[in-house]
């Protein structure tokens, strides 16, 4: 929510769509938002990752060391998620697990993601967020 107050991910984009949508304080045009706030360092994961589901991205290394990573963290989240667009429960337990914090609100609401998904896939470009908000 400190992500969204701060309008960090305002212009930002989903960079990803195949099994999952995902953005995160990237640019439309690729480059990276510095994150004004802490990475995550405690993964309590208790929801699963369901269609729908909402979930931190984290790096996958103990040190962020990008390709050549010999072992894995799942306690280092950041500003990165994605949103689930089918049932990967597999990433419930998959190098520590990915963190689960929201849902897609309604059915509606998850027309909007495949719509995302799709335009992605389609037009292979970046999807831009004008602005994010939260809503209870």
């Amino acid at each position: 929510s400190k992500l969204v107050a701060s309008k960090a991910y305002d212009g930002c984009c989903f960079y990803r769509s195949d099994f999952v949508i995902q953005m995160g304080l990237t640019t439309v045009d690729g480059k990276k938002v510095k994150n004004p706030q802490a990475r995550l360092t405690v993964n309590e994961a208790k929801l699963s990752n369901v269609r729908g589901a909402v979930a931190i991205a984290h790096w996958d290394c103990v040190r962020s060391c990008g390709t050549g990573c010999r072992s894995h963290d799942p306690d280092c989240g950041g500003s990165e998620f994605f949103i689930n667009l089918k049932a990967n429960v597999h990433l419930d337990t998959t190098w520590g697990g990915y963190c689960v914090f929201a849902t897609v609100a309604d059915q509606k609401s998850l027309g909007v993601v495949d719509a995302i998904a799709k335009a992605k896939k389609q037009d292979k470009k970046n999807i831009l967020i004008k602005k994010a908000i939260l809503v209870d």
